[in-house]
């Protein structure tokens, strides 16, 4: 429910009285006395399906011109008139009642993007905590950054700019997103390479982190959460609900892949850096798509009839440019979930493999480790054994990489170590 305030312009007020008459709206109206060209103020209940088509009607009078609407939201109104007014428009087949009005997404969008200063601000202490807390590998401190990190408003102002054809709410947004992450990217940089100065060991070993490999190994699943991350950021602008915990979401998907970006570029790690660096792209492009694609869908499009076939038009297009950028990135994901999987299955089967070997031999094993090596995926067994002959041991190498090798049908590198052991 919405409660509308007009003021009305002189010479106005009986062309707006018709139209709220003619609707069966309920209204009142009171004389304007702070001697400006306004002759009359104006209150009326409406159910929220109707704000978009009445405010429409009203701007065509000349009222959003010449005069001010304030719409706010109204907790309850009592009233007989206001419910059978409420009763016509949710019999009525064309109203959503889950949609907000043009007018009022537009508000929402804009008030989810605080100041300019205020949003670089928070970007930059977000930035500091998400990576102190992946270079502490603490899930808890990353988690907290993203709770301060207001990135849903560039995104979500960029997609509701798009399908109502408003240039400058899209550019604003597209800015302040491009921005926002060069400054999250860039504070990483500088406080990784301060803190691995002064504040942590020179020789830390960051692929050893956990939240370091969550954003080096992104595949298909990271598109299902950067898409649904826009789709919920949509929603909850054309729900009218609180868009509080799906920026966290969002942040999700971008703050801790642009913070371990930052740090792959300051410590000179190509995997780290550019594994994240692409995770962060798939994110940004899929948050878009899912956002502008949802509010085209549920038909948001500008008010005047002559902008509305440029705004189709414009919206088609950033659609089918986002599903392109996707579809390429979709691809190089599917490729590496694909070589994930593959990987797991050939890890399984030289474990398998080399074990079985090894108890046909009777060696007893103490560690086995399997990792990988180069952009092909090479495999390195190291493997601990306790076992008493020193002789036996190269003897065993050889034929443990003959029979994995000849399983596999590809060269594999293995390392053996072993400790010796006494019988009693």
């Amino acid at each position: 429910m919405r409660l509308i305030q007009a003021i009305i312009p002189e010479g106005k007020k009986e062309v707006v009285t018709d139209i709220l008459t003619e609707k069966g709206i309920d209204y009142v109206i009171s004389p304007e006395t702070s001697q400006r060209k306004y002759s009359d103020v104006l209150f009326f209940p409406i159910p929220k399906e109707g704000v978009e088509e009445i405010l429409d009607e009203l701007r065509d009078t000349g009222l959003e011109k010449d005069g001010f609407t304030v719409v706010t939201k109204a907790e309850a109104i009592v009233a007989k008139e206001f419910e059978e007014l409420k009763k016509r428009y949710e019999e009525s087949e064309e109203k959503d009642e889950s949609k907000v009005a043009r007018q009022e997404l537009k508000a929402s969008a804009k008030n989810l993007s605080p100041s300019s200063s205020t949003y670089y601000l928070l970007l930059l202490a977000a930035s500091l905590i998400a990576t102190a807390g992946i270079l502490l590998d603490n899930a808890a401190i990353v988690v907290g950054s993203m709770v301060i990190a207001p990135l849903i408003g560039p995104a979500m102002t960029s997609c509701v700019g798009t399908v109502i054809n408003d240039q400058s709410l899209f550019y604003s947004g597209i800015k302040k997103q491009a921005l926002g992450i060069l400054l999250a990217i860039s504070t990483s940089v500088v406080f990784t390479r301060l803190a691995l100065a002064v504040l942590l060991p020179p020789k830390l070993d960051l692929l050893s982190l956990n939240q370091i490999t969550n954003q080096i190994h992104p595949g298909l699943l990271s598109l299902i959460v950067a898409l649904g991350s826009g789709l919920a950021g949509a929603f909850s602008l054309t729900a009218g609900i609180n868009s509080a915990l799906v920026g966290v979401m969002i942040a999700v998907a971008l703050l801790p892949p642009a913070a371990a970006a930052g740090i792959g570029i300051s410590t000179l790690n190509f995997k780290i850096g550019v594994s994240s660096a692409i995770l962060l792209l798939i994110n940004m492009v899929s948050i878009n798509l899912a956002g502008t694609f949802t509010l085209w869908i549920q038909g948001y499009k500008p008010g005047r009839w002559f902008e509305q076939q440029g705004a189709e038009k414009a919206t088609k297009s950033r659609i089918f440019i986002l599903i392109t950028l996707l579809l390429v990135i979709a691809t190089l994901l599917a490729f590496t979930t694909w070589e994930m999987r593959k990987q797991t299955r050939t890890i399984a089967n030289l474990k398998e493999l080399t074990k079985k070997r090894l108890r046909d031999a009777g060696v007893k094993i103490s560690s086995f480790e399997v990792e990988k090596k180069g952009l092909f995926f090479e495999k390195i067994v190291a493997i601990s054994v306790e076992y008493q002959a020193e002789s036996y041991v190269q003897d065993l190498v050889r034929a443990i990489d003959r029979s994995v090798e000849r399983e596999l049908g590809r060269p594999v590198e293995i390392s053996l170590s072993y400790s010796r052991t006494s019988t009693t």
